[in-house]
């Protein structure tokens, strides 16, 4: 009898297991089981990439070291990538080229101390500030120059690097208005070259941003002779109507409170 019963047994289960597997809707669910844990463990691995264009030539926001990028632009970048859950893409280029890689949609946003001005939101959108800072004037080391007011700077040749908010403001204050002369401001691709011409003897003065030139007085015999006062805030640029922005602007405002951001700031800014 107990025999009979486990034969019974068996043979109920084989049944209902044969109508399971035979049943459309069954393999479908089979399937859809199969294609979600298959779908879950390669979540990481098809993470939408996020684009970030660059200019590596400006200490302390972004810079190279062993082929490596580092600064704060390009802490805060990665930072962005985690809040963002997203795959972080670096794109080194030339300042100038950034806003027209945005336009073109060739980068998805672009982190490079920009400063955010009537002008450039123009063409594209701007996160939240996350940075502020001046315009310093720097020398060479042995320089017996002295700029006692700003328009004493009128009397020397300035460096700048391309489409910088010191060529802006140079341009629009002084040559714009015929306080000098156009070939007073020489314009370069990079900070460095900038640097390195005037510690040529090619130029007398570089216009920087403020954080930026303390680094570089660190690393060249340069020294900073006059500040001016302008508050500029950097942001992230990106396309208009980018996807991106509410998300941005979320994740900066919770960055800008955290511990992370004081501890970047203090690692570069010294």
């Amino acid at each position: 009898m107990k025999n009979d019963m486990i034969r019974i047994s068996i043979i109920i289960l084989f049944l209902t297991l044969f109508t399971i597997l035979s049943s459309g809707k069954s393999d479908k669910t089979i399937d859809s089981i199969l294609t979600n844990e298959k779908s879950r463990k390669n979540i990481n691995k098809n993470k939408e990439v996020l684009k970030v264009g660059t200019n590596a030539e400006y200490p302390p926001f972004e810079y190279k070291e062993d082929d490596k990028f580092v600064g704060i632009d390009m802490e805060l970048a990665k930072i962005l990538e985690e809040k963002l859950d997203m795959k972080l893409e670096i794109l080194d280029m030339d300042f100038d080229a950034l806003i027209p890689s945005l336009v073109a949609n060739k980068i998805d946003v672009a982190m490079a101390a920009i400063t955010i001005t009537d002008k450039r939101k123009q063409r594209v959108d701007f996160s939240i500030p996350y940075y502020s800072c001046d315009l310093a004037i720097f020398a060479t080391k042995d320089s017996e120059i002295e700029i006692n007011e700003e328009k004493d700077l009128k009397k020397y040749s300035i460096g700048v690097q391309n489409r910088t908010t010191g060529q802006i403001y140079i341009y629009k204050k002084y040559i714009e208005k015929r306080d000098m002369k156009k070939a007073q401001l020489k314009k370069y691709v990079t900070n460095s070259e900038a640097v390195t011409d005037m510690i040529n003897g090619n130029t007398d003065l570089v216009i920087i941003d403020s954080s930026a030139a303390k680094i570089y007085q660190k690393l060249k015999q340069i020294k900073i002779i006059y500040t001016i006062k302008i508050g500029e805030s950097y942001g992230v640029a990106m396309p208009k109507d980018s996807p991106l922005k509410e998300d941005i602007n979320t994740a900066l405002k919770e960055i800008l409170k955290s511990d992370w951001w004081i501890d970047i700031l203090v690692k570069y800014i010294k």
